[in-house]
């Protein structure tokens, strides 16, 4: 959102929680009602749609399958149809989750078959499927960017870097489920991309993977809280199984509105790091 406004442009919000502050304007609503939304949409003159609302992980609603259903895929399918009438633009936040657990050699491409193992993975193919029935066949210019797990200050759901961090702060032992090396983008680089897809011209394809280049592990991202001056024991869980993702091919997004994340691990656990410290709990 901040992003948008800075370039200039007509930017409205609309989440269920209130805007964080009372500068930009915002609406306090959900999906639920396609034709308030092509109200809203029509009468905020609104030409281009970035849709990263609804659950935003697997471990949101875990107990509540249909719920996830109802938000992700309803939710999403709500905003995308009423879209139809005046948006131009619809670029649609989905994720590397509606691939699945995967870990190839090579990084894989948009191509790969999605074999998702969660009922958020589930809806995100579900969205994913539906925008393939849909691109080039409405006059609406589709994308989807399948982002991999995003990280840094400002995300409010609680991922395994969080909690790495919050020990480190805190100085006492960090649990985690052993996991093999993972692709992650900062959350700043995220926003660009989202951004730069929706303005570019350049696009050729409806998919996209979002992600920083370099496989990282949770023993890197406790390094990086170390080199930081907050070193903290990683403690794995073997009980669990090893959850697998690999390297995904970032190239079409590089060539097609140059996506080129800034943020690597090292530099995303030091500003995250220094969020918390500046930031009174």
């Amino acid at each position: 959102m901040t992003r948008l406004l800075t370039a200039g442009h007509h930017a409205v919000g609309l989440d269920p929680a209130p805007a964080p502050d009372t500068a930009r304007r915002h609406v306090v609503d959900d999906l639920s009602d396609r034709l308030r939304l092509r109200d809203l949409l029509g009468a905020e003159q609104i030409t281009h749609v970035i849709h990263c609302g609804g659950v935003s992980g697997p471990m949101v609603l875990a107990d509540d399958p249909a719920r996830v259903m109802e938000i992700n895929v309803a939710g999403s399918l709500n905003l995308l149809l009423a879209s139809l009438g005046s948006v131009k633009t619809f670029i649609y936040c989905s994720s590397v989750s509606a691939v699945g657990e995967f870990y190839e050699p090579d990084p894989i491409s948009v191509e790969y078959p999605l074999q998702p193992t969660s009922a958020y993975g589930c809806s995100k193919a579900a969205m994913d499927m539906i925008l393939r029935g849909l691109w080039r066949r409405v006059p609406l210019d589709l994308c989807s960017l399948r982002f991999t797990s995003i990280y840094g200050p400002g995300r409010r759901t609680r991922l395994v870097v969080d909690d790495i961090v919050a020990a480190a702060a805190k100085g006492v032992p960090a649990s985690a489920e052993p996991a093999t090396d993972w692709p992650y983008v900062y959350v700043d680089d995220a926003a660009d991309a989202a951004v730069a897809a929706c303005f570019s011209a350049r696009r050729r394809q409806l998919f996209y993977f979002i992600a920083y280049p370099e496989q990282v592990t949770l023993e890197n991202f406790a390094e990086a809280a170390a080199q930081a001056g907050k070193p903290v024991q990683l403690v794995i869980d073997a009980t669990h199984p090893r959850v697998q993702r690999g390297p995904v091919d970032v190239g079409p997004a590089q060539r097609d509105f140059d996506f080129a994340p800034r943020v690597d691990h090292w530099e995303g656990i030091f500003r995250m790091l220094a969020e918390r410290f500046a930031t009174p709990v």
